[in-house]
């Protein structure tokens, strides 16, 4: 433990010293939100890797695929098209609507796509309120790993994460939280990597832990489960479809991904990144499935006992089979990822909050109110998610789990991902769209977590609130008038 405490110390001062760094080169409200339009197509990409993917990938893909076998894999496929897909469909727009118009977030965008102030506050609200609680589950995560690796207690380790985020993103903004994602999506690409070879080690071959998988009888099942190795492992065709279909499409509507395409600096390397994005999101589902199954294989073989919670299943293979040095590395690299994610969070709340929604209301803060308004709202942020976080606890991980990426994917992947390709979309469809895919699935997940009414089937309701967001955005925008569209906004439609 003296060896990755050290690297945990050393990886948190690479950090530090990249919010410095970033300090110094923000200047103005477009540097602190969309990094000054100056960023390179690998930085990025990593960039973008780190931060949607981070504490799920890293923590909760192991666990799911410990308790669910091959069927997790639903949840790693679609990283191979998703990143690749919000590149096509939506990076160059992006880029170019920011240069036509000087848009800096989502709520921007819809905002100058539908010419429509309630749409922007409306889409500022959802940024706003999903990213408070959706960022307090990965605060959470984040302090399970930092009180484990320094032997503290989770509300030690939540206070210290969440007070390295509030630095480096009120000190340098979206600037030194995508310098530090790439750092951090640059490790865990090439550790996921390692932990892989590792893992297929450990089980002697990925034909030999498949076997033993299938016929080794499972504790307290008295019989051997051969579909936890099969294509839809333990969660069944309709549930794995559905999580790929939400998963993989719905990354258009991502605040923290499609507002990252503003800060690309040269538009002629664009073409690259639909590559340069899916690689690591590929190689990290690598880490995703093989640690998972690998610690199931090792309680099968009566190795190691059962796991009394599921997500300990890369925490306990890396310190347990890793070297101090990897395990140190990746333990870092892991917690170092969700703070990249609560970052990108947390800046995209604060420009709701000094931008999005005071515009929306006819309230245009001066470029140096919004820079230094935008600073305090990332404190105020900050505290607010770390008293959630404390108040809630475990009992609120449903709750702060219902706003995650199918919260953002319904209410959103309409009005950017198609709206950004349709000169037939409305602002009245926009609006419905937005405010259909929130209700549904925020809804449905309340009276989910409250055993009130569940889905058949066990249909991801993520999936389900974006298909019915995505017929109401079409439906309501042939019913209601196409207003015209300027030359700049025509411009990015056509390209």
């Amino acid at each position: 433990m003296g060896t990755i405490i050290t690297i945990s110390i050393l990886y948190l001062l690479v950090v530090f010293g990249i919010g410095l760094w970033a300090m110094y080169q923000t200047k103005n409200s477009e540097d602190f939100f969309i990094a000054g339009k100056s960023l390179g197509l690998f930085v990025m990409a990593m960039a973008t890797f780190a931060t949607a993917l981070s504490g799920f990938l890293f923590i909760g893909g192991p666990g799911l695929t410990y308790d669910l076998g091959m069927g997790a894999l639903w949840f790693t496929f679609p990283t191979s098209i998703s990143f690749a897909m919000a590149w096509m469909i939506l990076g160059k727009k992006m880029r170019l609507l920011t240069e036509a118009t000087g848009a800096m977030t989502v709520a921007d965008a819809i905002y100058y796509r539908y010419d429509s102030n309630l749409a922007r506050g409306i889409a500022g609200i959802v940024c706003l309120v999903g990213i408070v609680l959706f960022m307090s589950t990965q605060v959470l995560a984040l302090g399970t790993i930092i009180s484990f690796i320094f032997g503290i207690s989770n509300a030690a380790g939540i206070i210290i994460g969440m007070g390295v985020v509030a630095f480096y993103s009120s000190a340098g903004g979206i600037l030194a939280g995508t310098y530090t994602s790439a750092f951090q999506g640059t490790t865990m690409a090439i550790g996921s990597v390692l932990v892989f070879g590792l893992a297929m080690a450990a089980g002697g071959g990925m034909t030999n832990i498949s076997q033993t998988i299938a016929t080794t009888t499972f504790t307290g099942m008295e019989t051997a489960m051969p579909e936890f190795i099969g294509p839809w492992g333990l969660v069944g065709p309709m549930v794995a479809m559905s999580w790929f279909f939400c998963l993989g499409i719905g990354i258009v509507g991502q605040p923290h991904v499609v507002s990252r395409f503003y800060m690309i600096e040269d538009l002629k390397k664009l073409k690259w990144g639909p590559v340069v994005a899916a690689i690591p999101a590929i190689v990290g589902g690598m880490l995703f499935f093989g640690a998972g199954l690998v610690v199931r294989y090792l309680v099968l073989e009566g190795a190691i006992e059962p796991l009394a919670n599921s997500d300990d299943a890369i925490i306990f293979f890396v310190t347990e089979y890793a070297h101090p040095i990897l395990a140190g590395i990746v333990l870092a690299g892991v917690s170092a990822a969700i703070m990249s994610t609560c970052d990108a969070f947390i800046n995209i709340a604060s420009a709701a909050a000094v931008r999005d929604i005071p515009f929306s209301l006819g309230k245009e803060l001066s470029d140096e109110k919004q820079l230094s308004y935008g600073r305090v709202a990332v404190v105020v942020i900050s505290i607010i998610t770390v008293i959630t976080v404390l108040s809630l606890g475990d009992r609120g991980i449903a709750l702060l789990g219902a706003v995650g990426w199918g919260t953002f994917a319904a209410p959103l992947s309409p009005a950017l991902g198609i709206g950004l390709n349709w000169k037939g979309a409305t602002k009245e469809g926009a609006i419905a769209s937005m405010l259909v895919g929130l209700a549904l699935s925020v809804g449905l997940e309340l009276l989910s977590m409250f055993d009130i009414y569940h889905l058949p089937h066990g249909i991801y309701i993520g999936a389900l609130a974006m298909v019915v967001a995505i017929i109401t955005f079409i439906v309501v925008s042939y019913m209601t008038e196409t207003r015209e569209l300027g030359d700049g906004m025509n411009a990015v439609l056509e390209v």
